[in-house]
């Protein structure tokens, strides 16, 4: 996949979960009495360069109900409002770095 491709195919990506975020968000404003459940979770970064960790801590704060609120050597602390629980937010924000550092052309997950 061409790297114009990859950052498009990120983009469309992440436009959709911004979409869903804010909509959940809306959705507890308007009705206030719905349980959430807020979680903070350690998530250790495979991003390597100022970039790419840039990159993902803008994002993860831009996402409505999601803030870093921490960042300790390859490490961010997440305060995540609406999350199932501590596993799902962690694989959400694994998921949100594979696709992000595919895009800047090369793989996430390391083996």
């Amino acid at each position: 996949m061409s790297r114009l491709r990859a950052v498009v195919a990120f983009a469309a990506w992440y436009a959709g979960q911004f979409l869903v975020a804010n909509v959940r968000v809306a959705g507890h404003v308007l009705r206030p009495r719905l349980a959430h459940r807020p979680v903070v979770v350690r998530h250790e970064l495979r991003g390597r360069t100022d970039v790419e960790v840039a990159s993902f801590i803008a994002l993860v704060s831009l996402t409505p109900g999601t803030l870093v609120v921490d960042r300790a050597d390859q490490v961010v602390t997440v305060h995540a409002v609406h999350a199932e629980d501590c596993d799902h937010e962690l694989a959400d924000l694994r998921e949100l770095e594979d696709r992000l550092l595919a895009a800047f052309g090369r793989p996430g997950r390391t083996t």
